[in-house]
């Protein structure tokens, strides 16, 4: 039976835990600013299954632009990044639960901004 059970050090369970709530803050604040800013990593043209970099405008020859998957992957990137740095740092206990508290706040916060930036693209369909 000692065998099949497992020792977890505190120290990996709270960086772990660190890492999952700076990824979930910081993923979702750069996805909101890269929508509002028109920062993706790319453009997707699904009509002729065509990518380019970057932000580009709707055309008439490649079909409407999706801007989502661009935006994921930025925010993804950007979040990856920041929560690996802080999960590195030696933070206290209290500082978990001080980032869990923000990351609601934010994501309250946030909710009404991402709906009203969005409001453009189910409103002229």
């Amino acid at each position: 039976m000692s065998e099949l059970t497992q020792t977890v050090h505190p120290t990996n369970t709270k960086k772990k835990l660190i890492f999952c709530i700076l990824f979930s803050l910081v993923a979702s604040l750069s996805y909101v600013i890269c929508d509002l800013l028109k920062l993706p990593l790319f453009t997707y043209y699904p009509a002729v299954n065509e990518m380019t970099l970057g932000f580009a405008k709707l055309t008439q020859t490649q079909g409407p632009a999706m801007y989502w998957y661009g935006w994921i992957c930025s925010a993804v990137i950007a979040a990856t990044v920041v929560a690996g740095f802080g999960a590195s740092l030696q933070l206290g206990s209290k500082t978990s639960r001080y980032l869990a508290h923000l990351l609601w706040i934010t994501l309250w916060i946030l909710l009404p901004i991402i709906f009203n930036s969005l409001n453009f693209y189910w409103t002229h369909a």
